[in-house]
């Protein structure tokens, strides 16, 4: 049985994650296990009748359905108020980030001000994090802080896998490219990500840095327009772009630049060295397990990233070989390991 909160949109993060491991469970990929039911329920609007299910009645159907089956997994850390009390049960964890705020060079990670109303919520995923069977992390550094913060609950690192023939696909160079050199930034204006440090690092250089995702607000938008005029930087502001065109840009880009300091997978390195491409990133958890060692830079050191991209060079084998490691087959491997010891 799987089990979450309400019902994200597969083109989110834990929404796409969510789905593929509910797409893979009903094709047999996950050879012995079998999906039974998935509880889940449409958002709300009602913030009272949000509270209502995700404190009582979801708790409530998690228990008494999951004695009608073998596992009972929570797709997300954030819905682990629904770990029975008994039963064997599993929560997969992105990441703390929210659970535990922190801060990394200057910048705040999670959430440092919170509620009342979150605070309690946050005792209720902690608790439910403490019982759970088995916590399923994305990354080793997620696995090192859930085996810190939760002793005696056992923990399994599998990483997020990638389809491999969605990446290999022939596609069509992108019509807003530019001559030259084409680099990409992926992601929000969220602090974490360091947008701003990919513009300063391309400030005054002969490239296009082209940002990818809809915008986190208008003005933040505007900052990073800003400081891109300031620095020199020859940005495109690109916004969000459908499965294929994300595809396309990664297949054609000369390569993609990660700065972020903070993440519970990072997907996008993985996604361009599917495609081919070198992803350059911030030597910063837990993206830094992704990429080879050559394409990991310290977080501020603005000159060794402009030498890296000065001396980009055509490394699709190899990516393509590091990427494999990510496949399908390996994760539906590492998932049954982990069920099978339940028992």
């Amino acid at each position: 049985m799987l089990a979450r909160g309400g019902a994200l949109s597969p083109y989110s993060g834990l929404g796409g994650t969510h789905t593929a491991l509910v797409e893979r469970l009903q094709t047999g990929l996950v050879e012995g296990y079998e999906l039974g039911e998935v509880q889940e329920h449409n958002l709300s609007n009602n913030p009272i009748k949000r509270l209502w299910r995700r404190w009582v009645s979801g708790p409530s159907n998690a228990r008494i359905k999951s004695s009608t089956h073998d596992v009972i997994h929570i797709t997300d850390q954030e819905q682990a108020g629904l770990v029975p009390n008994s039963s064997k049960s599993v929560v997969t964890v992105h990441d703390l980030f929210h659970l535990f705020p922190s801060e990394r060079n200057g910048i705040k990670i999670g959430d440092h001000k919170t509620s009342i109303i979150r605070k309690r919520d946050l005792r209720k995923i902690k608790n439910g994090l403490s019982r759970a069977s088995l916590l399923i992390c994305v990354s080793k550094d997620t696995q090192q802080e859930c085996e810190m913060r939760f002793p005696g609950v056992e923990t399994k690192c599998i990483p997020h896998a990638i389809d491999l023939e969605a990446y290999a696909v022939e596609t069509e160079r992108p019509s807003w490219f530019k001559s030259g050199c084409n680099l990409l930034v992926i992601g929000s204006e969220e602090a974490r990500k360091r947008v701003d440090f990919a513009v300063e690092v391309c400030g005054g250089m002969n490239v296009t840095l082209h940002k990818i995702g809809a915008e986190s607000s208008g003005k933040s938008k505007q900052q990073l327009l800003n400081l891109a005029n300031d620095v020199n930087c020859d940005l495109n502001w690109v916004g969000r772009l459908e499965h294929e065109e994300m595809i396309a840009a990664l297949q054609h880009a000369d390569a993609l630049l990660f700065p972020s300091i903070a993440e519970g997978f990072g997907l996008p390195p993985l996604e361009a060295y599917a495609s081919g491409t070198v992803a350059l990133v911030a030597d910063a958890p837990a993206h830094n397990e992704i990429p080879l060692e050559h394409h990991i830079l310290p977080h501020e050191d603005v000159e060794m990233w402009r030498t890296a991209i000065l001396e980009l060079r055509d490394e699709s084998a190899d990516v393509r070989a590091r990427a494999e490691d990510f496949s399908i087959q390996n994760w539906s491997e590492r998932l049954i390991g982990a069920y099978d010891s339940l028992f």
